[in-house]
């Protein structure tokens, strides 16, 4: 899928209100690297939906309808409905198969999942022009005992879908989708999370459903997921009203500072998560809690406001693209053919050299906008995984959710192409 050129009107609109002064500072304002918007009806109908104890099931049916699903499950970190899914998918395999394939360059939240669950995991390399699985590494790999390939959609760069779902089906190995940041997008016309036997999907900050948690959609009549007769987590009240007010920029501004105070003073990395029960040191063994009902109920209204916040990202991506096309060192993810509906979460730029990407993540901490460069560790060693590794060296993320406006937009441009040398006359 080609992204297309902002129109003239656009183009117009963003230089009048931006493209002079980009370099003049926006006092008690910073950008978040990636949020979705929440508001207080949003926690309103959360609590409602605790009360009604309905606010799950209606999210549960509104997924399972949207991805044609026979069965669905939701859990309370991606990393637990990502070992739920795992230890169904070994206790209906007869063979006895342990290994999961993972791409190099992915999450950490895939090998400790895979580990935690006493499986084993061999990692194969991506395209760094594409991010989409390399079909030549996966098929150097032996299949004897391989129990499921886990596809990753990164930052919603979906692979050739098609080609994954054959190898996978003749060579009997389960496809796993994880839709962290596609949901929503297409390949071929189809949605991304139809292609496999399950998918799992991440809704922790920054993601496209932002309420914590995580779920699991299987269209496989043989594979079983459900809520019934597991526990709920308690509401995570608190945290989701936090989010929805400190994700706007004026309010970040005061969340970072004090953020920044916390981490000096206390020596601690005090960060931020919507999931409702720890990431980290997650034990797995069943029964998993599933989300409350106040998460269904805010999820079920974010998801369906879901092409909306596309089309702002969309936006955003398409003035990135057409602003920095000639900007010299400085390459785009190229999309699969076939991709569309593409949720944009973050805008991938990839930098010619560790020394520029590294200066450019300073200028963009001093202005205040949130930026990252994704899955450093561990390190890669670039003759095994070519492509993987040179993501890992190159790639910087850029905000595109709704609260990026124009002036954000031309300050982030004239960031980029002041750094890398390219002053558009």
């Amino acid at each position: 899928m080609q992204q297309d050129e902002p129109s003239s009107v656009e183009r117009l609109l963003e230089r009048a209100t931006g493209s002079e002064g980009w370099d003049r500072p926006r006092r008690f304002r910073h950008v978040p690297a990636a949020v979705t918007p929440l508001g207080p009806a949003d926690i309103a109908a959360g609590v409602a939906g605790q009360l009604s104890a309905a606010g799950r099931d209606e999210f549960r049916n509104d997924i399972g309808a949207f991805l044609d699903a026979t069965a669905v499950g939701t859990y309370t970190s991606f990393r637990r409905a990502l070992g739920a899914c795992l230890l169904e998918l070994d206790a209906k395999t007869a063979e006895d198969r342990t290994e999961v394939l993972i791409p190099a360059f992915c999450s950490l939240d895939f090998p400790d999942a895979i580990e935690g669950v006493g499986l084993d995991f061999t990692r194969y390399d991506v395209d760094p022009e594409t991010m989409a699985l390399d079909m030549d590494a996966i098929q150097a790999l032996p299949t004897d005992d391989t129990l499921a390939i886990v596809a990753v959609n990164v930052l919603g760069y979906g692979s050739s879908m098609d080609e994954i779902e054959s190898y996978c089906r003749d060579n009997d190995i389960f496809l796993v989708e994880a839709l962290g940041y596609a949901l929503g997008a297409e390949y071929e016309g189809d949605r991304l999370g139809t292609f496999g036997d399950c998918s799992v999907l991440n809704f922790q900050q920054g993601k496209p459903i932002p309420v914590g948690g995580g779920m699991v959609v299987s269209r496989n009549d043989d594979l079983e997921f459900a809520d019934e007769g597991r526990p709920a987590v308690s509401p995570n009240l608190g945290v989701l009203s936090g989010y929805a007010a400190f994700g706007h920029p004026r309010l970040f501004y005061v969340y970072s500072q004090a953020s920044d105070w916390l981490d000096r003073f206390s020596g601690d990395d005090n960060r931020f998560s919507t999931h409702p029960e720890a990431k980290f040191g997650v034990p797995y063994e069943p029964p998993f809690a599933t989300l409350s009902n106040f998460q269904g109920a805010i999820a079920s209204r974010v998801f369906d406001r879901l092409e909306d916040h596309r089309r702002q990202r969309e936006h955003t991506a398409r003035v990135y693209a057409s602003e920095l096309a000639d900007c010299p060192g400085i390459r785009h993810v190229r999309p699969v053919d076939g991709l569309s509906k593409h949720q944009h979460v973050r805008y991938p730029i990839l930098v010619d050299g560790t020394e520029r990407r590294a200066e450019l993540e300073r200028r963009f901490a001093e202005a205040g906008i949130g930026t990252a460069a994704l899955y450093d560790w561990p390190p890669l060693d670039a003759e095994e995984f070519p492509g993987a590794a040179r993501l890992q060296d190159e790639i910087l993320t850029l905000p595109t959710h709704p609260y990026v406006d124009a002036a954000d937009r031309q300050r982030i441009v004239g960031i980029v192409r002041d750094v890398m040398g390219a002053c558009r006359s």
